[in-house]
């Protein structure tokens, strides 16, 4: 019993820790590609949802890979277009990120970031239940909680429905963060 307490514990400590390392290279190439004010510790969140920083090809079925899980044959002449030929380095890596980050941030309907991540996660869905909302509304500024409510994508994954999936991984991203915070937001919102 207590062999495996102790087990479950150093496990517990990797897994806390394993995406400590790779900080600077996100700061790095969030700030190069957002600017300085941008919270980067949401990236390094980012990292430990996807795939707990570890450089692995998912079992997803679409051949997600590395530590974003980017699914490289549909990146690739995005990537191209700003220097990233491979995925294969750290650095790379990162930079894909933000790369695909801030073209999610494009595409967004809302300037919230708990909005571009779920574009990152799950395409342009959000973007559908965010404008129903504000015509249902009247609002234009749609919250997280409020667009969740307009979400219809019931379509099963992994046991959960694409909904649950999707609004959830912001959810997940903002607590994970909290472990790297330093500073505040930047005058960027997530909620």
């Amino acid at each position: 019993m207590k062999l495996t307490l102790l087990a479950f514990a150093f496990v517990s400590v990797v897994s806390a820790n394993s995406c400590d390392r790779y900080v600077h290279d996100v700061r790095k190439a969030h700030y190069q590609v957002f600017g300085l004010d941008f919270p980067y510790h949401y990236g390094v969140a980012q990292l430990q949802k996807e795939s707990d920083c570890r450089d692995v090809i998912s079992g997803d079925g679409i051949g997600s890979q590395g530590m974003a899980q980017i699914t490289y044959r549909w990146w690739k002449k995005f990537l191209d277009s700003k220097g990233i030929d491979d995925i294969r380095s750290v650095r790379n890596q990162t930079l894909a990120q933000a790369y695909i980050m801030k073209n999610s941030k494009e595409q967004a309907f809302s300037k919230r970031m708990y909005s571009w991540y779920m574009v990152y996660n799950g395409g342009g869905g959000i973007n559908t239940e965010i404008k129903k909302a504000r015509e249902d509304l009247g609002i234009v500024d749609i919250k997280h909680h409020i667009a969740m409510k307009y979400c219809t994508r019931n379509k099963i994954i992994y046991g959960k429905t694409a909904c649950e999936i999707n609004y959830d991984y912001p959810v997940k991203i903002y607590e994970y963060a909290k472990r790297w915070k330093l500073f505040g937001d930047g005058g960027y919102k997530f909620w």
